[in-house]
């Protein structure tokens, strides 16, 4: 099978276009782009689809490319509850009977009082929990408490931990929560805490996979209630599997968190309204040959999961990415690695753009 494939790539660009339909749309109607609600609202959120020689089958919505619900019938709406603060990117997916598949625009919602580029989710710990977690290592052993009037930020609720085992690392206790960097962005992560005691903790940036490594840190000392930060991380490199973190452990004092920002200071970049995209592409990496990294563009005329995958000669998956892309142009950064971080050698290479409708790979030579 392997190689079978091998030489479907070798054969040179492939491209696939099965599932994709100009007689199928879909689009968000409420809310509006921009729309702005409460903490722990409850979002309705409605989409209107249109098909011309079929029937649709069903109409997915996504935040922020997670999974909200799944409606099989009109009206084609659904009620997102207990939303906390953050920004969100809501889409809608369309789906025939025959398979064909079409995407919506992308509809920018702010809830709660958060800033501008600021991409952290439930900074405030309102509602709930989520998406923060508290985890813990090497048998460590620590618990954690959302306090409706903990009262260190700007509003009343908060996150107080406590740590009853350190267990065997001082990296044993962590809150948590997922994120993706973007090479050249700029980040400012601040937040107000306070502690029993000087209590000695670690903010992180770190890769979700092995090897586990992280991106950035910064050493803190937690006295009193403080407001600590901002502390700025250029970012080198594209990671959407990332999480960040607060390093808790390596003592048995509580600590309290609230109010926590990851500013994005290309938030510019990042909401302006992308051009007009009339179809997929995906353009020859840039430059090739290439030693150690590559770029490689891309468009998408309408908003989805994207998969980027390189596979060796012999048709082995060396790595991929998967993410929500809005409508646009976007570039993936190769920088020569495997999954586990680990420098391949050189030879030919290819890379495949797939969605859920749209399939194509071209072919690249690296030389070290």
């Amino acid at each position: 099978m392997r190689r079978y494939l091998a030489v479907l790539f070798l054969a040179g660009v492939v491209c696939h276009v099965s599932a994709y339909s100009q007689n199928l749309s879909v689009q968000i109607v409420s809310p509006q782009n921009k729309a702005h609600f409460d903490n722990c609202a409850q979002i309705h959120i409605t989409a209107d689809a249109q098909i011309q020689g079929g029937e649709i089958k069903r109409i997915v919505f996504y935040q922020n490319g997670n999974l909200i619900s799944t409606v099989t019938q009109a009206p084609y709406e659904t009620d997102w509850s207990n939303v906390p603060g953050g920004w969100y990117a809501l889409s809608a997916k369309a789906v025939d009977t025959a398979g064909n598949e079409a995407f919506s625009d992308t509809v920018l919602v702010k809830v709660g009082g958060a800033k501008e580029g600021d991409l952290c989710i439930n900074g405030e710990f309102n509602c709930a929990l989520s998406p923060w977690r508290l985890d813990q290592y090497e048998n460590a052993k620590a618990t954690i408490q959302i306090v409706p009037d903990l009262g260190l930020g700007e509003d009343a609720p908060g996150a107080r931990i406590q740590i009853q085992d350190v267990g065997n690392q001082t990296w044993g206790v962590q809150l948590m929560q997922p994120f993706k960097l973007k090479q050249g962005h700029t980040y400012e992560v601040s937040f107000t805490a306070q502690a029993e005691a000087p209590k000695a903790i670690q903010v992180t940036f770190s890769m979700d996979y092995d090897p586990w490594a992280t991106h950035w840190y910064q050493d803190i000392t937690v006295e009193g209630l403080t407001e600590y930060g901002p502390y700025t991380f250029e970012c080198p490199l594209d990671d959407p599997k990332v999480m960040f973190k607060f390093v808790l452990g390596g003592n048995l004092i509580g600590i309290d968190v609230d109010a926590v920002k990851i500013i994005d200071k290309n938030w510019t970049a990042v909401k302006a309204e992308p051009g007009v995209i009339r179809g997929y592409a995906l353009e020859q990496n840039y430059p090739n040959p290439f030693n150690p990294e590559t770029t490689i563009g891309y468009a998408i005329p309408k908003a989805g999961e994207v998969r980027i995958t390189i596979y060796d000669v012999l048709g082995n998956e060396v790595t991929s990415l998967l993410e929500f892309r809005p409508s646009g142009a976007h570039q993936f950064k190769w920088n020569g690695r495997d999954e586990r971080g680990l420098s391949v050698p050189s030879g030919l290479y290819f890379y495949k753009l797939e969605t859920e409708s749209f399939s194509v790979s071209r072919k690249m030579l690296m030389v070290r």
